[in-house]
């Protein structure tokens, strides 16, 4: 050991309370073959652990470079040839390494037991970071025949015990080492000389065991559990059985099993059923684990093994199947109700079942998969504790698509008053923008969808309901909202007009050349296609030139905000019209040009243009979360009734429209109208 190296008071490592004590330094130091460490006085263990100096090596590069060989006659030449030679005990490179800690962590064990032979203090050297030679040979590849030359070293049981729980400046032990490297063969070395290694802890709360769960390593597991197998026949019995706290967060091996191999997870159960029960510090069991990673099979063998822990609740109150809802995993949801039938009873520190729970967290997979159950049915309709069911949930986060599952239930009450006196439908309405507002968002469709199914208002005054909630009052984000929406689409009309303009001078298939009558005409001003496209193309001019202007309106601050909201209004849908004929005049300029050489190629492009159209807005394909509910509740003709009773439209702050016919249909005439006007004025 080097001399000039001052060794660090003990440390203090987390040990399981089933575990026995581990040795301290100067316990583990007992032996006549290991060296004990000087005691501290009490000024310097008042001190902290200093940090380890590099000292000047006393070992000679000549030694050095034998012993890293492995080669015994070089490295006895080396010593007979340097009658200056130090002490083997003694002599260390910079880090404090011996001649023995460089050939164990080499893997050299002919070199390393006539070290032994020659200097047997070197067997409880440490270097700088405290580690003994048997540390570098289980850390080492290939170092197992090392580690069992180190192993038959001690010459007593206690001795042998306080070697391999020597721990380094971490805190572990050889054995920590030998798992961190995945090194079976001298896991299995250390394990059989000390069966309870395995579950002592290392600095970070970590034991051996727990490290190679953890690292999904079946092999390193079944070895260390062999070990705890054989070992526990001993006479003096002092293996501790491994229930709990041997990982970080007093986690069980079983919690990082059932993380990576099913089958280790089998190898523990068998091993040691209790497991299956244990809990770490934040009250989750192995079973919340399964459920936060959605395993299924890893959750059929735990529950085939107890069911109890789908009963046992975390710190924060969630039951294993409310993880694997919040999570979104129905299929592992879903097994869990089989096992558990009652588990649409269990509710969180909220009261909260687990539909609640999947539904906050906009899971709408869970929900789908429990549609038509009865499962369903009898939670839809629960309170929690705020008296808010899951279709009120849904409405406060805004989610389309479970509100249509779940008014597609005709078990659903949609009618439930909450602790704060609001029903669904006036959720619906307060997350609804009141000023400037895109027709096609979540919370207008919700609104829709809960309007023409059957919801109501709260039965209160209008007025108060308003003023109550600031519905409808302007402020400045409303106002900013109109310049940045000019902003915005001004672009666009800009360049709408940009290319239009260009399109007059560039007309499909040219002009007349000079010397022939009407010098400078289109070629192609005869054809009915051609007259279309030029209608077309000025149809989209105008809407464009007619939206920049508008635009300029709205995103004026000296415009009284009622003016702008007008301007922006007739904007929007001069813009639209205005994109629709530029389209419509690309898909018939093409067509002129080209239907004269392949009528076919003609077609296509413009049916390809028409592919634009129906996917220039995929908002538009959320109109079918309206659908579902109103056909799964009023039937097929339910679309096209008007099923909004005139006093929940008088209170309404929105307008909705009538039913879902007259919404499909108004969108679809805006298309036509644009399309049939062209096609009209080109028959002038």
């Amino acid at each position: 050991m080097n001399p000039k190296q001052t060794t660090p008071p003990p440390r203090v490592h987390h040990r399981h309370p089933h575990f026995p004590p581990r040795p301290t330094d100067t316990q583990a130091m007992a032996s006549p073959e290991v060296e004990a460490s000087p005691p501290s006085t009490p000024s310097t263990a008042s001190c902290p652990t200093p940090r380890p100096v590099v000292a000047a090596p006393t070992l000679s590069p000549a030694l050095l470079r034998a012993a890293r060989s492995g080669d015994e006659r070089r490295l006895v030449k080396e010593l007979l040839a340097d009658p200056a030679a130090p002490d083997l005990e003694t002599a260390a490179t910079a880090a404090g390494n011996t001649l023995l800690h460089v050939a164990a962590s080499g893997g050299h064990a002919a070199l390393s037991a006539l070290l032994l032979r020659r200097a047997p203090g070197l067997l409880a050297a440490r270097n700088a970071a405290l580690d003994t030679p048997l540390h570098l040979a289980a850390r080492a590849p290939g170092a197992h025949k090392v580690v069992a030359l180190l192993l038959a070293s001690s010459s007593s049981a206690s001795s042998l015990r306080a070697f391999t729980r020597a721990t380094n400046r971490r805190g572990e032990t050889a054995l920590h080492e030998a798992v961190r490297g995945g090194h079976e063969a001298a896991a299995r070395a250390l394990a059989a000389a000390d069966p309870g290694l395995a579950g002592v802890c290392s600095g970070s709360g970590e034991t051996p065991i727990y490290m190679a769960a953890a690292a999904g390593s079946l092999g390193m597991v079944r070895v260390l559990i062999k070990s705890y197998r054989n070992g526990s026949d001993d006479d003096d019995n002092e293996v501790p059985v491994l229930c709990s706290g041997t990982g970080p967060g007093m986690r069980t091996v079983l919690h990082a099993a059932v993380l990576t191999s099913n089958e280790m997870s089998q190898e523990l159960l068998q091993w040691n059923p209790a497991l299956v029960k244990q809990v770490d510090d934040s009250g989750s069991t192995p079973l919340h684990y399964v459920a936060s990673v959605g395993n299924i099979s890893a959750l059929k063998l735990l529950l085939r093994y107890d069911t109890s822990p789908a009963y046992v609740r975390d710190s924060n109150g969630l039951f294993p199947v409310h993880i694997a809802a919040k999570m979104g995993y129905g299929k592992l949801v879903y097994e869990l109700c089989k096992h558990c039938p009652d588990s649409d009873e269990k509710l969180d520190s909220k009261g909260r079942n687990f539909l609640h729970i999947a539904v906050e967290h906009k899971k709408w997979k869970v929900v789908w998969h429990f549609c038509g159950t009865p499962e369903l049915e009898r939670m839809v309709n629960v309170m929690d504790y705020e008296g808010n069911t899951a279709l009120h949930l849904a409405v406060k986060n805004a989610d389309q698509m479970i509100v249509s599952l779940l008014m597609g239930n005709k078990g659903i009450l949609p009618n439930i008053v909450n602790n704060q006196g609001l029903t669904v439908l006036d959720l619906a309405v307060l997350a609804t923008d009141k000023g400037i507002s895109y027709t096609l968002n979540p919370q207008v469709i919700i609104l829709r969808c809960l309007a023409w199914t059957g919801a109501v208002l709260s039965p209160r005054r209008l007025d108060h309901f308003i003023d109550e909630f600031n519905i409808g009052k302007a402020s400045a984000d409303e106002l900013k909202k109109f310049s940045n929406i000019a902003q915005n689409l001004v672009v666009g009309s800009v360049l709408v007009s940009t290319v239009t303009f260009a399109a007059v001078f560039t007309l499909p298939g040219g002009n007349i050349s000079d010397g022939h009558p009407h010098a400078g005409a289109p070629i192609l001003s005869h054809r009915y296609t051609f007259k279309a496209f030029v209608m077309a193309n000025t149809l989209a001019f105008v809407g464009s030139t007619l939206s920049t202007i508008w635009l300029t309106y709205a995103g004026s601050e000296h415009v009284h905000p009622l003016l702008r909201a007008l301007y922006m209004f007739f904007s929007v849908i001069s813009m639209e019209q205005a994109t629709r004929s530029m389209v419509a005049a690309f898909a018939l300029g093409a067509y002129v040009v080209l239907s004269p050489v392949s009528e076919r190629i003609g077609i296509v492009v413009c049916l390809c243009t028409v592919g634009t159209l129906l996917l220039r807005n995929p908002s538009n394909w959320q109109l079918g979360f309206l659908f579902m509910p109103i056909k799964r509740r009023l039937g097929w003709r339910g679309a096209f009734k008007a099923h909004l009773p005139q006093q929940t439209r008088s209170r309404l702050t929105v307008g909705i429209g009538s039913n879902f016919a007259c919404l499909i249909l108004r969108r679809m005439l805006g298309m036509l109208f644009t399309y049939s006007f062209i096609f009209l004025l080109a028959l002038l």
